[in-house]
């Protein structure tokens, strides 16, 4: 299964993604992008800078490509292990994953083993003010993807996050709101 997105799904992940890539965080970088979608052309565009890449998600076939390999972990974390063995890389991305897991502590305690000493999580989600209104854009306008909404377990604030930090052992280095505070941004290591 592809995630489908309209042009309104694809406006909020490009300005996502802007956020993310702002300031060259990811210029020659060793990146991991867990739980990236299905867009490998937009996402191979995004990530030309960064030095390395491992895409991991659920949907789609193992491939590498110049820096970049794509990792079906098939909702095993296991099979990442046995993917990247013992290297290392700077940054972890989850952009608008977290919500969408029972337990998001139990993937970034897992994850944790292949940061660098120098390297961080860098999380993105809905905020708690958004809830809302991307349940009103997807359940009664039906103008975003209402089965990826319905897949939301959480929103976020700065509490959600510091709880986050605390189950999975890791510290909340920086918290921040934008897209005018629908969505959030947090740097945990």
């Amino acid at each position: 299964m592809l995630n489908k997105y309209n042009i309104l799904d694809q406006l909020i992940a490009y300005l996502r993604n802007k956020e993310l890539l702002k300031n060259d965080r990811i210029k020659g970088k060793k990146i991991i992008d867990f739980g990236c979608g299905s867009n490998f052309r937009d996402i191979e565009k995004r990530y030309k800078e960064s030095q390395q890449v491992v895409l991991i998600d659920r949907w789609g076939e193992n491939f590498s490509k110049k820096n970049i390999k794509f990792i079906n972990y098939k909702d095993n974390l296991a099979n990442i292990d046995y993917e990247l063995k013992e290297e290392k890389f700077d940054i972890i991305i989850l952009a608008a994953v977290i919500e969408h897991l029972d337990q998001p502590e139990n993937v970034i305690k897992h994850m944790k083993k292949f940061l660098n000493n120098d390297g961080y999580f860098l999380l993105t989600a809905p905020s708690v003010h958004s809830q809302w209104l991307i349940e009103f854009l997807a359940y009664k306008l039906g103008v975003i993807n209402a089965d990826l909404v319905r897949e939301h377990k959480r929103y976020y604030n700065k509490k959600e996050y510091e709880a986050l930090s605390e189950k999975s052992g890791c510290d909340l280095i920086q918290f921040y709101f934008f897209e005018l505070g629908m969505n959030t941004a947090a740097i945990l290591k």
